[in-house]
Parts: C-alpha cells; sequence; structure tokens
C-alpha cells in the first residue's frame, strides 16, 4: 500500500523528521453537535490516519470547550447569535486569521466563512496550501439574505482545489457544482455494514415493543425542526391503524409535536424517544423496527445518512422526491418507495402498501442492505479518502 506524502523538514539539530500534513476543518457546528455535517467531519478524521495527518476542527459553541477528542483537536469559538442560519463570531474570524495549516476543508453551506475566508483571502491573512470543500448543501430559506452573496459564492466554489460532493446526482441539479464539475469528486458517507445482535433493552427507558404491542413499526430520526415533515408523517397516524411511529430526536419543535400528540389522542400510536446516541441502543432500535421513513420537505435534506442505518439492518425507505442524494441513498421500488414531499395522500399510501405486502417490504429490504454493502461499505469509503488524499499531495 503507498503512502501519503508526507512533508520533510530539517531542525535545529540537522536532523531530518517526517511532518504530518495538517487538515483543519471549517464549520459551523462541530462535535459534539450532532448532524449529518458533523458526522461527515467525524467520519473523514476517522478515515485518516493519525500517523500521518494533524487534524483539528474550527467551529463554533457558546456551550463547550475547546478540546482534543479522539486525536482531533476542536477549537470551539464563542458566537454573539445566530442569523440566517449563521453563528455570528468574531472569535471565529481571529482564529482563521492565525491559522497555518497544509490543507483547509470547508463545510457548506455557512456564509458567514466564506466571507471571513475572502477577507483573509484577499489581505494574504490565510495561510493554506490546498482548499477542499465539501458541499453538504444548498441554502435554502434565505433567499433574501443569499442575493448580496451569490458572485462571492461562486468565487468561492471557483478558488477551490477540490469539492467533495455525498452523492453524483446532486452535481447536475446544483447550479454551482455544474459549474465546477470537473472539480467534483464523489465519496458519499458510509457505515459499519456488521449488525451487532442485541437483546431487547430500552431506549431512553421505552420499551419499544411493549409499545407496539404487536403491530408493526414505523420508525423516524433526525432533529426537530419544520424541514424534516416529521409533523406531516404525525398527522397521517390518524389514519393509519396497523402501526405505531418511534420518533427517535430532539429540537424546536418539540413541544409542538408534543401538544399535537397529546390532543388529538394519538398517545397510543406514537412515541417520541429523545435523542438515541448509544450505539447499542441505536443498533437494537434500527433492527427492530419494520419501515424507514425519511418525510424530509427540501433539499437541506442532502444525503439523508439515517437511511443507511435503517438499510444496513435490512428495513425499506419510504422518503421523499427531492433530487438529492437522498434519492442516490434509497433507490425508488428498489430499496424502498419515494414520494413527492409535502404530499400526506402518497405518504399513506406508500405506509399502508409497505405494511399489506410483507413479500415487498421483505424484499425492498434485502436490496437495500445489499446496496449498502456495495456502495456504503466504511472500509470502501475509508479508501477512497485516502486515495484522495494520497493523490491531492503526490
Amino acid at each position: 500500500m503507498q503512502h501519503f506524502k508526507q512533508i520533510v523538514v530539517q531542525t535545529k539539530e540537522n536532523s531530518w523528521i517526517l511532518k504530518k500534513i495538517k487538515i483543519t476543518h471549517i464549520a459551523r457546528y462541530a462535535y459534539p453537535h450532532i448532524g449529518g455535517i458533523e458526522a461527515v467531519i467525524n467520519q473523514i478524521n476517522e478515515c485518516l490516519s493519525d500517523e500521518e495527518f494533524e487534524k483539528e476542527v474550527i467551529c463554533c459553541s457558546n456551550t463547550d470547550k475547546s478540546s482534543v477528542e479522539n486525536g482531533v483537536k476542536y477549537i470551539r469559538c464563542r458566537y454573539l447569535f445566530n442569523f440566517a442560519a449563521n453563528s455570528i463570531s468574531p472569535c471565529l474570524f481571529f482564529k482563521m486569521m492565525f491559522l497555518k495549516t497544509d490543507i483547509i476543508h470547508f463545510h457548506m453551506p455557512v456564509i458567514q466563512n466564506v466571507v471571513i475566508w475572502f477577507i483573509l483571502f484577499h489581505l494574504g491573512l490565510l495561510k493554506y496550501k490546498k482548499m477542499i470543500i465539501t458541499y453538504h448543501g444548498a441554502i435554502v430559506g434565505y433567499d433574501k439574505y443569499m442575493k448580496p452573496f451569490e458572485r462571492l459564492y461562486k468565487y468561492f466554489y471557483k478558488k477551490a482545489d477540490i469539492i467533495h460532493v455525498l452523492s453524483p446526482n446532486i452535481i447536475e441539479s446544483d447550479e454551482i457544482l455544474s459549474l465546477n464539475r470537473q472539480k467534483c469528486i464523489v465519496i458519499p458517507y458510509g457505515v459499519n455494514t456488521a449488525n451487532n445482535e442485541n437483546k431487547n433493552i430500552l431506549i431512553n427507558t421505552y420499551d419499544i415493543n411493549k409499545f407496539a404491542n404487536g403491530k408493526k413499526k414505523l420508525l423516524c430520526v433526525g432533529r426537530f425542526v419544520n424541514w424534516k415533515g416529521f409533523f406531516i408523517i404525525i398527522e397521517i397516524m390518524k389514519y393509519i391503524d396497523d402501526a405505531v411511529l418511534l420518533i427517535a430526536g430532539n429540537g424546536e419543535e418539540f413541544e409542538n409535536y408534543k401538544k399535537y400528540i397529546n390532543d388529538n389522542g394519538l398517545q397510543n400510536k406514537i412515541l417520541l424517544l429523545g435523542n438515541v446516541i448509544n450505539n447499542k441502543e441505536k443498533d437494537y432500535l434500527f433492527s427492530n423496527i419494520d419501515i424507514f421513513i425519511l418525510p424530509s420537505i427540501r433539499k437541506s435534506e442532502s444525503f439523508g445518512i439515517v437511511q443507511l442505518e435503517a438499510m444496513k439492518h435490512s428495513k425499506p425507505v419510504i422518503n421523499t422526491n427531492l433530487g438529492t442524494g437522498v434519492n442516490y441513498v434509497s433507490i425508488d421500488k428498489e430499496t424502498g418507495l419515494t414520494v413527492e414531499p409535502k404530499n400526506p395522500e402518497q405518504l399513506k399510501n406508500a405506509i399502508n402498501k409497505l405494511l399489506k405486502d410483507d413479500n415487498l417490504r421483505l424484499t425492498l429490504g434485502e436490496n437495500a442492505q445489499k446496496r449498502v454493502n456495495e456502495v456504503f461499505n466504511i472500509n470502501t469509503i475509508k479508501e477512497k479518502y485516502n486515495s484522495l488524499m494520497k493523490d491531492f499531495f503526490s
């Protein structure tokens, strides 16, 4: 196996040592914050060896202090306030101003970080050798704030050495990516395909089998925000009699979900599990459901990592036709069913179709597991990241 080309430097004692390649991720949030972008940052760092890479992450947080976790240095900057999906942070500006790194790796979309890059880059204060952008999705819902920055955003992507995307179909559907398709490299998120067998365990004190009482189990996982579309599936449960709905996650819509469930007498049909972080609980949860549902309603859902967790456990997925990586992960009529976003009738019909047709449900689940093994196996993804970095610095 070929090794990365490392940097050779001479010390004062006139001896030669190998210097690690330094990679610095710039993101709005990072570990221990939970989300798709954070998961991708973690995976990239886990795939790159500690012997050959010095890894750090610069992000925003008002609750966690800077630290070193699993060999990765986290520089957490305090911010003043949130605005248009940005955490406004003068601290972040100064941390980037004094940055010296080999690879600067931006995780988009965060307009503030593009503005900081532009200022420091043109003042000659931002020191790096190569620039990677990982495109996690389009900026959706902030059009009036985005308009003044359109030219800057396109210029930023033009200056990148590599644009990393998680799925191929998003390249042609996004204007900025299509303009820079020659720089785009597809490396999807990967999962460990080994399934751990766990006995019946409680998930955040809930016994999901007791709650289901013999009925089929539907599952949604994600942050409780409007664009995840959970309200649609919650409302649909009034018309689903053969299944219960489990929702894992937390967020700003929690109280609204809880109130609707209580007001409509759905306490015996819908269970809010809270965040499920423990790997044993997560494996048990995904292995003991019947159908996984990703009802997101806008392109902010650019990949849908949680689909992979269900698919590796041979569970079919019902997702929405967003034209993003969501539909690359789980394919309509092959590994699950795809419905139009914001279409309760289509979603209800898809759920009922899989509930009533055991053969279809099991076949789609088997196909889902096969696709994960072939396309999203973490060992394959690790090789791709290592190959990318090897070529990048050769």
